[in-house]
């Protein structure tokens, strides 16, 4: 149960990254929720954007790209997801400025980045959320999106209280995502 949505997203992206018609559908019902972050972060084009979560179709890393002109880069832990995606980032002729790799959230080194973005079906988020923070250079910003309440139990995340204190919040209404949360690394975490 608790995988379901992740699931039938990951089928939707697979077919969206095969078929330009149906990504650019898809895309509009993204459209505003990464317009909403870019302005919450204030990314532009002089950033360096991580997304951790691409799936077969990195819609929320290409928009990202758009919006700003920032270089970004896509990380997913399934290797065919990257297969898929790194094919659509060359059918949209972005292979310059969107690079999609293979790894995990866990392990990655966010240190050459000032902006990160987690999607909603990571896993597991809180991990992968904490080691971001804990791995990434003052100032970093992190953009967390977050289930509403009552899809919640259709995503990896158990403990939301790791996300209650952000630094700002963006709210999306009629979506599965309540909302993006924002944190920018201090140094008031180190005692700096």
């Amino acid at each position: 149960m608790r995988t379901l949505i992740p699931k039938l997203t990951k089928l939707i992206e697979r077919l969206a990254a095969k078929n330009l018609f149906l990504y650019r559908l898809i895309s509009l019902y993204y459209s505003n929720v990464v317009k909403n972050e870019v302005a919450l972060a204030k990314i532009k084009a002089t950033d360096r954007v991580l997304c951790i979560g691409g799936g077969h179709c990195p819609i929320s890393g290409i928009l990202l790209h758009e919006y700003t002109g920032a270089p970004v880069t896509i990380i997913d832990n399934d290797a065919f997801c990257v297969r898929v995606a790194k094919e659509l980032i060359k059918n949209l002729g972005y292979t310059d400025a969107i690079k999609v790799v293979h790894g995990d959230g866990k392990a990655i080194s966010p240190t050459d980045y000032n902006v990160i973005h987690v999607a909603m079906q990571v896993s597991p988020l809180e991990q992968v959320f904490c080691h971001l923070r804990q791995g990434c250079r003052l100032g970093a910003k992190i953009l967390v999106r977050l289930p509403k309440r009552a899809l919640a139990k259709f995503y990896s995340s158990s403990d939301c209280t790791v996300f209650c204190h952000c630094n700002g919040k963006v709210l999306h209404s009629r979506r599965n995502i309540e909302s993006t949360a924002l944190f920018i690394k201090s140094g008031a975490e180190y005692g700096i």
